[in-house]
């Protein structure tokens, strides 16, 4: 029997139409509600099985303040909206919907992403999953760690990113003249937050010492407000750390919060964000439920003091023989004993006896395809293949057909019948790396056979069923792709029906010793030199270096150290320096390029100096350390012309 469905929609031409949709699809509908009083009262009255939900309402209560409560009730829903910015899409996500429709929408894109939200349910009340640890947990489990303030103070400001998207934060007691009760967390080039003091935050600025109290300030009087465009503009002019942080960084909105600790003192946290229209009211409601966290960062990280932690530390890694690794456990050459981590492999062992499709995602070099393939070799599949499949290697002319296969004759060139890589994977698990590169018209394509389980090969005349599992990974935020156009929201969530999100390493530093060591060993053994650890000093080196590139750059730093130590041990390890969140004057005339500009020439100059090999000995793909499909993703993704790379 069809699901009975109540309609929560302000207007009543879009209730309407969706009433007539869901029972022409053979759905009930058990009522409209305007706004959230009326929809509790029909919710009471007729115990409806699933809830669309629109976000803004009749009244002063939104869809996400009903969403909670639908929580509670254990009543799943999906939202359906207009607005789909970042900022919305991250409030919706907080409230763990199944779905999230677009408007304006047809009859087929609802029925679609009903299904998706059926199945997601269905999976979801089999797997009873835990739920993600909240930001009070995960601030209680950074603030327990025996690393720096700095380094805490970076991954809660990784972990904030999951419910507000910021590129600086302000953490500053009001009316306060101590210089370590104030922060600035600001994300440098690379998307890695640094930690500023108030002097550093001037240098970068330019902003003369002497106005030293004026920078102190925070804006007066904003209470708990949001501030976007032109009222941002209006903001930051009565605030001088404001206007110069604003100037320098292009920040165009804020969203200004206080919290009241116990004893009585006031802070003030005041969120930046370089998008024109990045806050909210439901971010305000978002901040409110999560007051108890903050009030921890602030009294359990912020005002701690370091002495006693960096003893800690020194003595956690002093040198120790590389046999010490044999004592650490690996799960399928996955290393590490960080909570972070075990969270990952809990999830892992929950998620691999079942069918259910999976999404990986994490940053590069953290090990996306390592936890595909252990889902795979603990599945019932796993005597079955698993087909690798790299989406932003995919030629995109060429697309359907690798995915899908083609026939004889199907377009020039295409000499012979192919196999697809779905035909192929039959039976086993399709692995769809950087499923965030695909185009939108093979995204379709893409939804199309995961929803109906078969495939039609490209000049072909009838379709085939498929038995295949879905993993995908991706290194983007999916929901900003969606924001921003880039990503159908019903494949986003076909997709999404158990995420792992892998961290990265500077979100679990305590897993360095073990990683390094666990490297350290395996490369000995390859070269036959004669190293037996890693000094205390450099091991504090590694564990302060903020992991750009993660696993993948620690294994590539410790097989270039091994082959420079000329002693026992690694004494000294040169690091890549990293870019600081903001090191220079922009002179008179000068343009500053963008990250993909530079990207852009830097690979265009490694083409001609390697006369456009890119594979083998003496390519660009190895003077750039990186594999040779990346590099073909990042050259078709920058547009770099052909006669640069044949």
């Amino acid at each position: 029997m069809k699901e009975n469905i109540l309609i929560v929609e302000d207007e009543f031409i879009v209730a309407n139409d969706l009433r007539i949709m869901l029972q022409k699809a053979g759905y009930k509908v058990c009522g409209i509600a305007p706004s959230v009083a009326k929809a509790i009262d029909l919710i009471k009255a007729k115990n409806p099985d699933w809830v669309l939900l629109d976000i803004f309402l009749q009244g002063t209560k939104t869809g996400i303040d009903l969403a909670n409560q639908l929580s509670e009730m254990g009543i799943p829903f999906i939202y359906i909206s207009a607005n789909t910015n970042q900022a919305i899409l991250e409030a919706a996500k907080a409230t763990e919907p199944y779905g999230f429709l677009v408007k304006p929408f047809r009859e087929k894109d609802l029925v679609v992403m009903l299904d998706i939200a059926l199945y997601r349910h269905q999976q979801s009340r089999k797997f009873n999953q835990p739920k993600e640890a909240t930001l009070r947990e995960q601030i209680e489990q950074i603030a327990a760690k025996t690393d720096s303030k700095d380094e805490k103070l970076k991954q809660v400001a990784t972990a904030l990113q999951s419910i507000i998207p910021f590129n600086c934060l302000n953490i500053n007691k009001n009316e306060a003249s101590i210089e370590s009760e104030q922060v600035y967390l600001i994300k440098n080039t690379l998307n890695i937050f640094q930690v500023l003091s108030l002097n550093a935050a001037l240098d970068v600025t330019g902003v003369s010492h002497r106005n030293y109290r004026s920078w102190r300030s925070s804006p007066q009087d904003t209470g708990n407000q949001f501030y976007n465009n032109f009222e941002f503009r209006r903001l930051k002019m009565d605030s001088l750390w404001l206007k110069a942080l604003s100037d320098h960084y292009k920040y165009q909105s804020a969203l200004c919060y206080d919290i009241r600790l116990e004893s009585g003192y006031v802070y003030k946290l005041t969120f930046l964000s370089t998008g024109l229209d990045s806050y909210n009211k439901l971010q305000l409601d978002l901040l409110q439920k999560n007051a108890p966290a903050f009030n921890q960062l602030i009294s359990d990280i912020l005002l701690k003091n370091d002495a006693e932690v960096k003893q800690v530390r020194t003595a956690r890694v002093s040198p120790a023989p590389v046999a010490a690794v044999s004592t650490h456990q690996s799960f399928n050459g996955i290393i590490g004993e960080s909570p972070l981590l075990k969270a990952v492999f809990n999830k892992i062992n929950i998620v691999a006896p079942d069918e259910t499709s999976v999404l990986i995602m994490g940053e590069s070099g953290t090990g996306k395809e390592r936890i595909a393939q252990t889902i795979h070799k603990l599945s019932p599949r796993k005597n079955k293949l698993l087909v690798t499949v790299n989406c932003a290697a995919l030629p995109i002319n060429l697309i359907e057909s690798e995915l899908f296969g083609h026939e004889k004759g199907a377009f020039t060139g295409a000499t012979e019948k192919r196999t697809g890589k779905f035909e192929q994977a039959d039976g086993g698990t399709i692995f769809l790396d950087e499923i965030g590169e695909l185009p939108l018209e093979a995204q379709v394509k893409l939804l199309r056979v995961l929803q109906e389980k078969e495939i039609e090969r490209l000049g072909g005349n009838y379709t085939k069923k498929v038995n295949v599992r879905i993993i995908a990974a991706t290194n983007r935020n999916l929901e900003k792709e969606v924001a921003e156009g880039r990503f159908r929201l019903d494949l986003y969530y076909r997709l999404n029906v158990f995420p792992i999100e892998l961290p990265s390493l500077r979100q679990r530093k305590e897993d360095i010793p073990i990683l390094a060591n666990y490297f350290l060993d395996r490369f000995i053994k390859k070269t036959n030199k004669n190293v037996t650890g890693i000094s205390g000093e450099a091991m504090l080196t590694l564990m302060d270096y903020d992991w750009p590139g993660n696993i993948r750059e620690l294994e590539h730093l410790i097989e270039r150290s091994i082959l420079m130590a000329t002693g026992d041990f690694i004494e000294n390890i040169e690091m890549a320096k990293l870019p600081s969140a903001g090191t220079f004057q922009v002179q008179e005339g000068y343009r500053v390029r963008t990250m993909e500009e530079m990207e852009r020439e830097h690979i265009l100059e490694i083409l001609k100096l390697c006369k456009g090999k890119i594979y083998g000995e003496g390519g660009a793909a190895e003077m750039l350390n990186i594999p040779s499909t990346t590099l073909n993703s990042k050259i078709k993704k920058l547009g770099i012309k052909y006669e640069y790379v044949k």
